[in-house]
């Protein structure tokens, strides 16, 4: 995997940083792609800077990109993407024998503050579900991606990985997660149904591939593509907000915290591998509650 501008020292550090990930490290396809290009967004920033060199790594340089990418008004969770692979890469030249153990200086306090994960409502995702016509056989798929999602918390790239004998059982499907681990996830009845109807229709496609969702091409079915599906719908439900999977997920671990689900197993459903990932969600289901008690209790007539 070679890096954009590779021909200066950090771009050549940044190639070889890439090759060990891909080699050594078990990652995911898609999470190399992201390496990849958040990466080479971060080294456009240091060629424009006129910082190429290793040496010329320290504290002000990640301040100056912080600044550049609030201006360029990226979203929060993607500068905080951004910066923890440049943290890691960071890392890999610290530790690297190669580059002479030095010591780049990146702390905790660079990243910006997390913000609170959106969530659609128990209604939100009724509207988004009836929102897609199932009278041909794309409509129920997307249907059934958009179920399948919301009740199993998967993220979009392990949905896109689902094969056909990935599904265990009429309640169970096996997921290909972070660090190449599989876990697995839950299905309720309805959510069966849907995938049942699916692959009836998938069958009569006739297509010579293990992939559990499909394009017309009878090809696996794209990140990219899924998230535009997804976005379609909250349109065409006329949802407020621009909706992405992620906030399927978020919407899953908020409301079983809320109906009672314990720490340790939504962790486990999601696949997180801190608890203290999988905590964010207790602040928006704790957010949730309050606000349906200064909205419900009789005795609270303003706030």
């Amino acid at each position: 995997m070679e890096s954009k501008n590779h021909s200066t020292e950090l771009g050549v550090a940044i190639s070889k940083f890439l090759d060990y990930c891909d080699n050594y490290r078990n990652l995911s396809s898609y999470t190399l792609r992201n390496y990849k290009s958040d990466l080479d967004d971060f080294l456009k920033y240091l060629i424009s800077e006129s910082k190429t060199k290793i040496d010329d790594m320290d504290r002000s340089v990640i301040r100056k990109y912080i600044n550049l990418l609030n201006n360029l008004d990226y979203k929060r969770s993607s500068i905080n993407r951004k910066l923890s692979v440049v943290r890691v890469f960071f890392k890999y030249i610290s530790t690297n024998e190669d580059y002479g153990s030095r010591d780049l200086v990146f702390t905790a306090k660079s990243k910006i503050e997390r913000s609170l994960p959106k969530v659609l409502s128990s209604n939100n995702i009724k509207d988004l579900l009836n929102s897609v016509d199932i009278s041909d056989f794309y409509g129920i798929r997307n249907k059934t991606i958009i179920d399948i999602m919301y009740v199993t918390g998967i993220r979009v790239s392990e949905l896109a990985s689902i094969n056909i004998d990935d599904i265990v059982n009429s309640e169970q499907i096996k997921v290909l997660g972070k660090g190449s681990k599989f876990r697995v996830v839950y299905i309720n009845e309805k959510s069966r149904i849907n995938l049942q109807d699916y692959l009836k229709q998938r069958m009569k496609k006739n297509v010579n591939s293990n992939s559990l969702f499909i394009n017309k091409y009878g090809k696996r079915l794209s990140v990219r593509s899924i998230q535009k599906i997804i976005k379609k719908y909250g349109f065409i439900a006329g949802l407020d907000t621009s909706i992405h999977p992620h906030m399927l997920r978020h919407s899953f671990a908020t409301q079983m915290l809320s109906n009672g689900a314990d720490l340790r197993t939504v962790q486990t459903l999601l696949g997180h591998s801190r608890i203290a990932t999988t905590q964010i969600y207790t602040h928006v289901a704790n957010k949730d509650m309050e606000e349906s008690y200064f909205n419900s209790h009789p005795r609270v007539e303003t706030r």
